[in-house]
């Protein structure tokens, strides 16, 4: 390595124009070759991006052709994206069991096989369950609702036809606009009707698809075993390709951020899975109370859309209203108040206990993230896209705090909400702060700036 000595000569005689520097034949040619490297790591780095923008310009001509090729490959992966996410799922129900049984069981493998075999059991059970106590009455009452949605039409059309008969008698309206309400009215039930029929056909061919992602799912249970059998073996492998690709310091930076994003993930997807069942049980609770049609109907739409944040319970309360409002309209009102009151107790009493500080964005970002995760990838992109903007979120806080405090200036938020005021004026006092903490002179060194919270 060069001598801190020779470089400052090499500077000074740059600058005072000096003949002679204070360096050895063999300083001067290892920093030759740091500049020979420098450059042609410049060179490198210009090579890369050039060869970039052409990519994305020819990604740009063919698009089409790419997205038609993820698709496909997305169809092919499907089963171990399936995979990966029961895994994840049942993993906490694994460790859970595998540490009960530990005294019992001293053998790791066999305890890791007969873990995974009760959770499977467990699962299936519960599933098992559920469907033969849901699946009959949610079909019964489609059925019921697809009748009265028949009567409903029908009466609707008699009604219209009566107050429109009721205009042209009653109040001497214009023929000629009677004829055009009436033709638009038929327009409308035309294309609802059209609509319906669309809405069975794709149902009926639903079927197929189900029959496709039966099989994936089975494929998708293997791939998950395996997965949860030998998962110290498999992020060991991970490990061992990180530090044979990466260096030390890079190596622990993508551990830390894989380990953000499990915590992140494990918390906010477990923790909406226990929020939405829970909501689900009190919305059929009280909609029984209310004498409500559709009860179990009801309650399963405004559970399972509850999984998505923030708009969850208003998507499932619009068809839920209008199933509600097709029987008694009344009724439909009372059941909008209801969700408006259930709504207000998830969010602000039931939720925060549950799911706690795991995401930490404002709700700004949680609109950001559930519009863009659904234009994406549908209901699923609304369920992962907060956890996924909440990690990001998190890793930009971090960077940001850590310049900040790189310059010695303040991390909170709040001191830049001043407009007139200049954040380098408190460079001092931060400078002061931190020189007090390092002497251990400071009654309050423990809290500093750059504490809990210093990126909201």
């Amino acid at each position: 390595m060069i001598k801190r000595m020779c470089l400052s000569d090499i500077a000074e005689s740059f600058l005072k124009k000096k003949t002679s520097v204070n360096c050895t034949p063999k300083d001067v040619s290892i920093l030759k070759l740091n500049m020979e490297r420098g450059s042609m790591n410049r060179m490198l780095a210009n090579i890369i991006v050039v060869i970039i923008g052409i990519s994305f310009f020819f990604a740009l001509q063919n698009l089409d052709k790419i997205t038609g090729f993820v698709d496909v490959l997305m169809t092919i992966l499907r089963p171990f994206v399936y995979g990966f996410a029961i895994a994840f799922l049942l993993n906490n129900p694994v460790k859970f069991f595998d540490k009960t049984m530990k005294k019992v069981v001293k053998s790791n493998g066999l305890r890791r096989a007969l873990s995974v075999f009760l959770v499977m059991v467990l699962v299936a059970v519960i599933i098992g369950i559920l469907t033969a106590f849901l699946v009959p009455q949610l079909v019964d009452s489609a059925v019921t609702l697809i009748n009265n949605i028949q009567y409903f039409l029908i009466n609707l059309d008699h009604n219209m036809d009566v107050w429109l008969n009721m205009l042209t008698q009653d109040y001497n309206v214009d023929p000629e606009l009677y004829e055009s309400i009436k033709i638009t009215w038929d327009d409308l039930l035309t294309k609802g009707s059209t609509l319906l029929i669309a809405g069975f056909q794709y149902l009926l061919g639903f079927t197929g698809q189900v029959t496709t992602g039966l099989i994936n799912v089975f494929v998708a249970i293997i791939i998950s075993i395996y997965l949860l059998m030998s998962r110290e073996r498999f992020f060991a492998q991970v490990k061992k390709v990180l530090y044979a690709m990466l260096q030390k310091e890079s190596v622990e930076k993508v551990l830390k951020v894989g380990h953000l994003i499990n915590i992140t993930f494990n918390g906010f997807i477990i923790g909406k899975i226990i929020d939405s069942l829970i909501i689900g049980i009190i919305a059929f609770i009280c909609l029984s109370l209310m004498k409500m049609p559709y009860v179990l109907l009801v309650s399963v739409i405004i559970g399972v859309t509850n999984v998505i944040p923030f708009f969850g319970p208003f998507i499932g309360a619009i068809p839920s209203a209008f199933i509600i409002f097709i029987v008694d309209p009344v009724q439909a009102l009372w059941f909008v108040l209801f969700i408006i009151i259930l709504q207000q107790f998830d969010g602000n009493i039931l939720g925060p206990k549950i799911l706690g500080g795991t995401t930490g964005l404002p709700a700004i970002w949680v609109m950001f993230a559930i519009l863009v995760g659904g234009g994406l990838a549908g209901f699923v992109g609304m369920i992962l896209g907060v956890p996924t903007v909440a990690v990001c979120y998190m890793l930009f806080r971090e960077y940001i705090t850590k310049r900040l405090e790189g310059k010695h200036l303040p991390c909170k938020t709040i001191d830049y909400e001043n407009n007139t005021e200049d954040p380098y004026q408190k460079k001092e006092e931060v400078e002061v702060k931190d020189e007090r903490k390092n002497n251990g002179t400071d009654p309050q060194s423990a809290d500093t700036d750059c504490g809990d919270g210093a990126g909201n």
